[in-house]
């Protein structure tokens, strides 16, 4: 099934590369909807997406976020591992606005949030990045309960001073 079918909102970011592998990995544990949590199984995604795999508890319906799992890549370009905090804690202030309503976009919208942009990293260096945010209903069905999303870094050539 293609992504547009199903009310992606991608702009013109589309996932590319090691998202667009977690995307069909996504897509294939519910062709016909959107996956349940008890679906997901990190162990069983190709070992070379994992590293850029994070999820995220969906808390208070879509008011809070908690990073449950934040792979290798995303710690690594982030400088901490951040998993059990609140996004609204881990989150820069000056993002957190942004970030957060992604968040509650996917969980309102019920469809997958590709974004890209850039942001200046605990090491000074100016980074590319690409998001992908999908929903993940409760495995009673009746709402998002968890965001299964991934991250891809890339470093420009400078250090800002």
């Amino acid at each position: 099934m293609r992504f547009q079918e199903q009310g992606a909102n991608f702009g013109d970011a589309a996932p590319t590369g090691r998202l667009a592998q977690l995307l069909a990995y996504w897509q294939r544990l519910k062709p016909d909807g959107l996956p349940l949590r008890r679906d997901i199984d990190l162990m069983g995604m190709n070992p070379a997406i994992l590293p850029h795999v994070f999820m995220v508890d969906v808390l208070d319906g879509g008011q809070r976020f908690r990073w449950r799992f934040i792979g290798a890549h995303i710690v690594r370009h982030a400088g901490t591992d951040d998993t059990g905090l609140d996004l609204d804690i881990s989150v820069t202030p000056h993002m957190r606005s942004t970030i957060i309503g992604h968040y509650q976009q996917v969980v309102r919208e019920r469809r997958p949030l590709c974004h890209r942009g850039n942001f200046v990293g605990r090491d000074r260096r100016n980074y590319h990045y690409e998001r992908l945010l999908l929903p993940v209903l409760a495995d009673d069905g009746a709402s998002i309960d968890t965001v299964l999303g991934g991250a891809v870094f890339a470093a420009e050539a400078h250090t800002l001073p």
